[in-house]
This record gives C-alpha cells, sequence and structure tokens, in this order.
C-alpha cells in the first residue's frame, strides 16, 4: 500500500499521534498511546528527522505559533540570534520574526562603523 498523502500530512499525523491523537483505522490499546506535549512530540520528530533521517527534514514547527508548515512552500529561517528561528508564512511577517529582522540589521550596522 503507498501512501499518496503529502510529506506535511504524514508529518502531522505524527505529531498529533505522539499527543494521543489516534489515526482513524488503527486500534491500539489506550495504555498503549503516547500522550505527549506538542514540545516533546515536535522534538521527537526533530530527533528521528536529524539523527536517523526517518521524517522529512523540511517540516519545521513554526516557533510562534507552533503549527508545521513545509518549508519547501512556505515559512521562513532566521537561525540567527535567539529563538524563535522558524516561521510559517503567516508569522514570518509578525511581530517577532520583523524584529529579529530588524535586530540582525542594527547588529550588522554597528558592525559597519
Amino acid at each position: 500500500m503507498s501512501d499518496t498523502r503529502d510529506d506535511l500530512a504524514i508529518t502531522e499525523e505524527l505529531y498529533q499521534f505522539l499527543q494521543g491523537n489516534v489515526p482513524e483505522g488503527y486500534k491500539i490499546a489506550e495504555s498503549a498511546v503516547p500522550k505527549l506535549t506538542a514540545d516533546q512530540a515536535w522534538t521527537v520528530i526533530w530527533f528521528l528527522g536529524n539523527l536517523y533521517w526517518q521524517v522529512t527534514d523540511h517540516i519545521e514547527r513554526c516557533g510562534v505559533c507552533g503549527e508545521l508548515y513545509d518549508t519547501w512552500a512556505e515559512g521562513t529561517c532566521l537561525d540567527y540570534g535567539d529563538a524563535p528561528y522558524n516561521f510559517c508564512e503567516e508569522c514570518s511577517e509578525g511581530p517577532e520574526a520583523e524584529a529579529k529582522r530588524a535586530s540582525k540589521a542594527a547588529e550588522k550596522a554597528r558592525g559597519e562603523r
């Protein structure tokens, strides 16, 4: 059986499962269902993707709203300064991302003096 869903949908299903939401069609004893927090679930996905390459590496979790997004289709990564680093499309134009960009520009301007 092949899965025709995209990487974001598959990763979202895993993310929800790790938080205790069993996908339709699966029967798992209640005592065996993981019940992680959103942060813990994302850490598992990040670990599997970065260490074992078992989860695609182009799905990220927005550091502002917490939504998962596909970096090949949207969003941005500002991997400097303090967290948050990853921003979904909507949050990439929000105050957190703008403040981060402004701090980088100010740092650069100080360095050019």
